[in-house]
């Protein structure tokens, strides 16, 4: 892994580059359909469109506005006008999703756009995991908001079949579950044996990458199945993916390795359980992951967190966003390779 190989890529996320009138909506094309995902700051001409995140709610009679990361975390759903232009319009076919800041009572909240962007850059460009592609950009009155293309919808719009795994598993919530089902219902092992050989080795680096990176919430929901140009279904890009612990107090990991549940106790996870490498490298050889690939893995996240942390540095947190972001890395890190 060499980081000059990363930063000399043009338009590279997480990076500050832009001219003096910064990245345009006009550009989105490129930055959806290349293969690298790049920041875009928003200055828009005043010819251009502009809209701001209340426009975006007044579509809920249309395509409607949802939430994320335990519900405090708003989306919105937008297309392309006549023009070309990203707009809300609630007759335009929604091709993207946008989210503004979280909700104000939360930690940080103002930096979970540029958060999801960072978290979503680091998955693609350090470790090569496929993500939605992605961009930072601003709304009309200033505020930043996290930009993704839905992967569900092929180029010309039309829908590809996607199923998360709260289906492919049939987890169904139980009376008393408050909406709990989708962490404590089936461990990641479940979710592993239901993918085809190439995808399972995918789905531990996406494991491992997340409790590094301090996503508490990879839940059922987060996991999905995605229709290929054949109609197979395969493991989707990532999506969602951000470090939930700027925000939010929450695990270290959404689910339970293992079948036997191993932190859960009266279906809560409430117990503490130190996560090692071993132990995601286990889950692996449960699902029938090669040793020698296994290893392979273990050896490529060891020695990624420099590159992580200087790609944080080049982020658009907020300094307390960045030390923060930071923090939680080299913590997880300590844990999952000290002895």
């Amino acid at each position: 892994m060499k980081l000059s190989v990363i930063y000399k890529r043009k338009h590279n996320a997480g990076v500050l580059w832009r001219d003096e009138y910064g990245y345009h909506f006009e550009y989105e094309d490129e930055f959806i359909s290349n293969e690298k995902t790049f920041s875009i700051s928003v200055n828009m001409p005043k010819s251009k469109k502009r809209f701001n995140w209340n426009d975006i709610q007044d579509r809920i009679m249309g395509q409607p506005a949802g939430f994320s990361i335990s519900g405090v975390q708003p989306k919105g759903f937008i297309g392309k006008d006549k023009n070309n232009l990203l707009a809300p319009n609630r007759e335009i076919e929604s091709m993207y999703i946008i989210k503004p800041f979280i909700d104000s009572r939360r930690n940080l909240y103002k930096d979970s756009p540029a958060n999801e962007h960072l978290t979503m850059t680091m998955a693609d460009q350090l470790f090569n995991i496929s993500t939605a592609k992605c961009g930072l950009v601003k709304f009309a009155n200033g505020e930043p908001a996290y930009l993704t293309r839905r992967f569900d919808r092929d180029k010309e719009g039309k829908m590809l079949g996607q199923e998360d795994f709260v289906s492919v598993l049939n987890a169904t919530p139980g009376t008393n579950s408050h909406g709990l089902y989708k962490y404590n219902s089936f461990a990641y092992e479940d979710v592993g044996n239901r993918l085809n050989p190439t995808d399972q080795i995918s789905f531990i680096r996406i494991l491992v990458f997340n409790f590094l990176t301090g996503n508490g919430d990879v839940n059922l929901k987060n996991l999905s199945l995605l229709e290929s140009a054949d109609g197979d279904m395969l493991l989707s890009p990532s999506y969602d993916l951000m470090n939930t612990k700027l925000h939010i107090n929450d695990p270290k990991i959404a689910m339970n390795l293992f079948k036997e549940m191993e932190r859960t106790k009266q279906d809560l996870l409430t117990t503490t359980y130190e996560y090692k490498i071993r132990d995601f490298l286990e889950l692996g050889k449960r699902i029938g992951v090669k040793d020698r690939i296994l290893v392979s893995i273990g050896k490529e996240f060891r020695k990624a967190k420099a590159y992580m942390l200087m790609l944080v540095d080049k982020s658009f947190l907020s300094d307390t966003g960045k030390l923060k972001y930071k923090e939680v890395v080299e913590l997880h890190y300590g844990q999952l390779f000290n002895p």
